[in-house]
């Protein structure tokens, strides 16, 4: 395998100018080329754009900043494969064109950490930004320990081993917004070691495909989690809604994992049967300004008119 850059950066395009975000991947561009410490590509990989996208790209290209590829698509994770398959990094990451990166030694961090490591990916907190403005960090609230129940980390702010790709596979491209979370629960299910960088770097914005659909995001969420623990759908979004996975269930994943800790996951788990059990035995409730009290499935008081 040829690796001639440590990082290959992919970004997925379609008709950009039209859909008005020009000084989006303007910023996306700038930012990526901002980047010290490795050596890196940024490909396009674009999905025929008609309305001068490309046209745009082209002083770019010139400049050497981005190589540029067209060709119809089936929507962003098939542009991701395609670009994984051109790739001639050490390591892939994926930034959208909405977003961007805040840190010009993010990369180079997580890069030197996965190489004295040896981990296959790494992950590390992202900002989130809605209309031009910082609005969150996923800092503090980021826990891996709950990357069975839901996507725990932000694909942007990852950094995985190209040959990763060889071993597990490319991007489910039946999954619209959720093939990322298809493909970091592939990894683990294969043995794949992974570790936090040590800086954050990315920034997601909240106005993108993904940001605008939360209701897809847990279908298809719940969709990938039945296949991949081999449980029924209904099962799988009682784990969505619940956070609790059954024990066995539990305990099987991470036995095909590479993770070491696994009784901090399971502690974890724990801590969600704890909030489920409370909520069953002891909750108080409000309908239409009414308390009701309820105490082990049965309600002892509720307040009258």
């Amino acid at each position: 395998m040829s690796t001639e850059f440590d990082v290959t950066v992919i970004t997925a395009s379609f008709n950009l100018l039209k859909n008005g975000r020009k000084e989006r991947i303007i910023k996306c561009l700038e930012t990526v080329h901002a980047q010290t410490g490795c050596k890196l590509e940024h490909l396009i990989i674009d999905g025929a754009s008609t309305d001068g996208t490309l046209e745009f790209f082209k002083p770019y290209e010139e400049q050497g900043w981005i190589k540029v590829y067209s060709e119809p698509d089936k929507g962003i994770y098939d542009a991701f494969n395609k670009g994984v398959s051109k790739a001639r990094g050490k390591y892939v990451c994926f930034i959208n064109s909405d977003d961007f990166f805040n840190n010009n030694t993010g990369l180079s961090s997580a890069v030197s950490i996965l190489k004295q490591s040896g981990a296959d990916f790494s992950y590390s907190p992202v900002s989130f930004e809605k209309d031009g403005k910082i609005v969150g960090t996923d800092e503090k609230r980021q826990d891996f320990r709950n990357i069975f129940v839901h996507m725990a980390v932000c694909h942007q702010g990852m950094l995985f081993k190209k040959e990763l790709f060889d071993k597990v596979g490319l991007h489910n491209i039946k999954y619209i917004i959720s093939a990322d979370y298809d493909f970091v629960l592939r990894c683990l299910l294969n043995k794949a070691s992974f570790i936090k960088a040590p800086q954050p770097y990315a920034v997601f914005s909240l106005n993108g495909l993904s940001g605008n659909n939360p209701q897809q995001i847990l279908r298809e969420s719940a969709e990938i989690k039945a296949e991949r623990y081999h449980c029924s759908l209904e099962e799988a979004e009682k784990i969505q809604q619940t956070k609790f996975i059954p024990w066995k269930l539990l305990k099987n994943l991470l036995a095909q994992t590479s993770i070491k800790n696994t009784g901090s996951y399971l502690g974890k788990n724990f801590a969600h049967w704890l909030d489920l059990a409370a909520h069953k035995i002891l909750t108080l409730r409000t309908r239409k300004g009414r308390r009701k009290f309820v105490f082990l499935g049965i309600t002892v008081y509720q307040e009258q008119k």
